[in-house]
């Protein structure tokens, strides 16, 4: 009689523990649709919107005369102890997380929040 209660009590740690791994493995952003390790350099505009959807917000940005196209999509900042040695999301106004993207005549250039500042305050 003990060995069935010991295998339902088994298979039901297995089911939590598995559940928990499946928690934390699958980042909130992909649910939402922005998968950070589809982006490639030299992707289209085109081919951004249709792999991540319509962006939150835009930005031109005049780079030296050459302008700067950024798409942003929000993006939770599911490690935010990690914030202090920085990461690639931006902060904006509205106190949400986003991932920049650039493109420059339709083209991705770059992405996150270091290519985001050294494009708005280039380096003299």
């Amino acid at each position: 009689m003990r060995y069935p209660l010991r295998r339902r009590l088994l298979w039901m740690a297995a089911c939590v523990v598995a559940a928990a791994t499946w928690w934390v493995a699958v980042p909130p952003a992909w649910a939402e649709g922005f998968n950070p390790d589809l982006l490639k350099t030299g992707m289209t505009l085109t081919d951004a919107v249709e792999t991540f959807g319509q962006p939150a917000r835009m930005e031109w940005v005049n780079q030296k005369g050459t302008p700067v196209l950024f798409l942003f999509y929000q993006t939770e900042d599911r490690f935010s102890l990690l914030r202090l040695f920085g990461n690639d999301l931006v902060t904006l106004e509205d106190g949400r997380t986003y991932t920049p993207l650039g493109f420059v005549t339709e083209l991705l250039v770059g992405w996150g929040k270091k290519f985001y500042d050294q494009t708005r305050f280039p380096q003299r």
